[in-house]
C-alpha cells in the first residue's frame, strides 16, 4: 500500500512542477469567474429608458440574451412612435433597439434587417410607418409591420404587448383634442399599468432574476468544464511518459499492479478536481460573491462532481490512446461537442425535442437541472444529479478498467 501512496505523491509533485498545469488549473477558472461577473451585470446599450440607439445596422449586433429583444424599426420618428418604444422598453424583461429609417416596403424592411439578424439574438422585428402618428389622430388602424425573428416562445407576448400598448395609445388619441394632450395622456396610461416582472411559461417559471442566474451559471459551466478537461489531460500525460519511458513497465516489475497504478492515477485526478474546485470557489467568491441563485456549497458541489467526471475521462483518453496529443484531441473534441449538445450556450433558444433528450447525456445538462430544481425549491435535485453522475463515473471507470486490462496483456506480451 505504501508504494500506492508514493505513487500518488509523486504524481501530485510532478503536476505541480508544470508551470502549464498550474495555468490551467487556476486561470481558466479564475476566467470562469470573470466571465460569470459579466454576464451578471446589465451588459445591454441604455442610451435613454432602455431603448439602444442604433446609428448604423449595418453593424449593429444584439447580444441580449437574457431579455425579449426587439429591434424596431421607426420611419416615423415623432412623440407617438417614440412613446410606443418607451412603453415596451419599460417592461423589464423587453430590451429595445431603435433603429430611425426612410420609408420601407416589406421587401426592403427585410433585406435591411437580415443581417443583423444573422448576427444576432432577437426575438422580433417592428416596423413603424411614416404615416403611424398621422392614421392615430385620424382613428385609424396604423400598419405595422411585425416579423418574427429568433425561435424565443415569448414572441406571442411580445406580439400581445406591442398590439396592448398601442390600443393604449389610439384610445388616448381618440380622447384628446391634439397630438401633446394624446402623449401626456397616454405617458398617464402606461404609468398605472402594472409592470410584468417574468415570463410565466409553465408552472414553477424562475423569476427573471433567477433565469439569469441560471444563464450565468450555464456560461460559467460552459468554460469550467474545459478547466478540468485541460487538467485532466495533464495527468493523462503522466501515463503516456511512463509508458514511453519505460517506467509503467518497471513499476509493473516492483509488484504494483496494473489496477492500482490506475487508482493511483485515477486518486491523483480527484485530488486535482479538489484543488481546481477550491480554486473556483476563491475565484467566484471574490468577482461574483456567494449569491449565484443556489446555495454556494451546491453550487461548488455541482462543479466538483462534473470536474471529476471530466478529469477520469481525459485520463481514460490516455490510458486508451497512449499518445497525449491524441488524448487532448480526444477530451477537447468530447468537451466541444458536449457544450453545444448540452445548450449551455442558448438555453433560451426553444431545441428540437431529439436534442433536448440527446442533451441528458452530457454532464453539463444535469448540472443546470439540478440548479434550476434548486432555484424552484424541487425536491430530488441531489438525488437526480447524484444518480446521473454515478452513471457517468461508472461508465467511466469500467471504461478505464478495460483499458488497463488492455495495457496489462499488452506489457505481459
Amino acid at each position: 500500500m505504501s508504494a500506492f501512496w508514493t505513487m500518488t505523491k509523486t504524481n501530485c509533485k510532478l503536476l505541480l512542477r508544470s508551470i502549464g498545469f498550474l495555468l490551467c488549473l487556476v486561470l481558466l477558472p479564475v476566467g470562469a469567474s470573470a466571465l460569470h461577473m459579466v454576464q451578471t451585470s446589465d451588459n445591454y446599450a441604455d442610451s435613454h429608458g432602455g431603448v439602444a440607439q442604433i446609428e448604423d445596422i449595418d453593424s449593429t449586433v444584439i447580444m441580449d440574451t437574457k431579455n425579449v429583444t426587439l429591434l424596431v424599426v421607426d420611419a416615423a420618428n415623432d412623440e407617438l412612435s417614440e412613446l410606443l418604444l418607451q412603453s415596451l422598453a419599460a417592461e423589464d424583461w423587453c430590451s429595445v433597439g431603435h433603429y430611425k429609417s426612410d420609408t420601407l416596403s416589406l421587401d426592403e424592411l427585410k433585406t435591411l434587417v437580415q443581417d443583423p439578424y444573422d448576427r444576432s439574438f432577437m426575438t422580433g422585428v417592428v416596423y413603424i410607418p411614416d404615416d403611424f402618428s398621422e392614421k392615430l389622430m385620424k382613428g385609424e388602424n396604423p400598419s405595422l409591420i411585425i416579423l418574427n425573428g429568433e425561435k424565443d416562445g415569448r414572441f406571442d407576448l411580445l406580439k400581445s404587448k406591442i398590439n396592448t400598448n398601442l390600443s393604449v395609445i389610439a384610445a388616448c388619441v381618440s380622447s384628446a383634442e391634439n397630438e401633446k394632450q394624446a402623449v401626456t395622456a397616454a405617458k398617464t396610461a402606461f404609468d398605472s399599468l402594472p409592470s410584468v416582472h417574468s415570463v410565466v411559461t409553465g408552472g414553477d417559471a424562475l423569476t427573471e432574476t433567477q433565469m439569469n442566474q441560471l444563464r450565468d451559471i450555464g456560461y460559467a459551466v460552459a468554460v469550467l468544464s474545459l478547466a478540468f478537461v485541460l487538467t485532466g489531460c495533464f495527468v493523462a500525460n503522466l501515463v503516456v511518459t511512463e509508458s514511453d519511458n519505460k517506467a509503467l513497465l518497471r513499476i509493473e516489475m516492483s509488484g504494483v499492479t496494473m489496477l492500482k497504478y490506475v487508482a493511483s492515477k485515477a486518486l491523483t485526478a480527484v485530488i486535482v478536481t479538489l484543488l481546481q474546485t477550491a480554486v473556483v470557489a476563491a475565484a467566484t467568491a471574490a468577482f461574483v460573491g456567494t449569491d449565484v441563485g443556489i446555495p454556494f456549497g451546491s453550487y461548488l458541489l455541482l462543479i466538483g462532481i462534473m470536474g471529476l467526471i471530466y478529469n477520469l475521462l481525459s485520463l481514460v483518453f490516455g490510458l486508451f490512446l497512449k499518445n497525449t496529443t491524441f488524448a487532448i484531441y480526444a477530451s477537447f473534441g468530447v468537451w466541444v461537442f458536449s457544450n453545444l449538445l448540452s445548450a449551455v450556450y442558448f438555453d433560451f433558444v426553444t431545441l428540437p425535442d431529439w436534442w433536448e433528450k440527446l442533451s441528458l447525456l452530457m454532464p453539463q445538462k444535469w448540472v443546470m437541472i439540478a440548479a434550476e430544481m434548486l432555484m424552484k425549491g424541487q425536491n430530488g435535485a441531489y438525488m437526480n444529479y447524484a444518480i446521473a453522475s454515478a452513471a457517468f463515473l461508472l461508465a467511466i471507470v469500467t471504461a478505464g478498467y478495460l483499458a488497463a486490462r488492455l495495457s496489462d496483456n499488452t506489457q505481459k506480451e
